[in-house]
């Protein structure tokens, strides 16, 4: 069976970035599972997939707009550290997580911190790479 929307996909994946570091491999390990079309994965992924069948082993570069996208300078804020939760470690790298005026949670990380203001990133920590997968997909269904 071919890879078709609303197929459920099994597939293990290896993720580089454009220096060629491994980021991320399910080789090894359990697959990933998805529904085609859904936007469960990312959509450069998603696209290169369709079509293909059980067996089918590849690797494929996909630019940032295809993948987690471009880095957005309004996702880039600061806020003082008053309005943290004490609960909350304030550190460069920390993630912390708000929610937007729908409900919906959000995460940003702390990129860096001044005595009067924490600076957060919203931006998806891939954002603006250049990804490199190597996938083999295992089942279709």
């Amino acid at each position: 069976m071919r890879i078709k929307k609303g197929s459920e996909v099994t597939f293990h994946y290896e993720l580089k970035n454009d220096k060629g570091d491994l980021l991320d491999s399910t080789f090894g390990g359990e697959p990933v599972h998805y529904v085609h079309g859904e936007g469960e994965i990312v959509e450069g992924l998603e696209t290169f997939l369709e079509g293909e069948e059980p067996g089918f082993e590849a690797k494929v570069t996909i630019e940032p707009e295809k993948a987690y996208g471009v880095t957005r300078e309004d996702l880039v804020v600061f806020a003082s550290p008053e309005n943290f939760d004490d609960s909350v470690e304030l550190k460069v790298g920390e993630v912390v997580e708000t929610e937007d005026p729908e409900g919906n949670m959000i995460q940003f990380r702390i990129v860096e911190i001044e005595e009067d203001k924490v600076f957060l990133d919203g931006n998806h920590p891939l954002a603006n790479q250049t990804l490199e997968y190597r996938v083999e997909v295992v089942e279709v269904a």
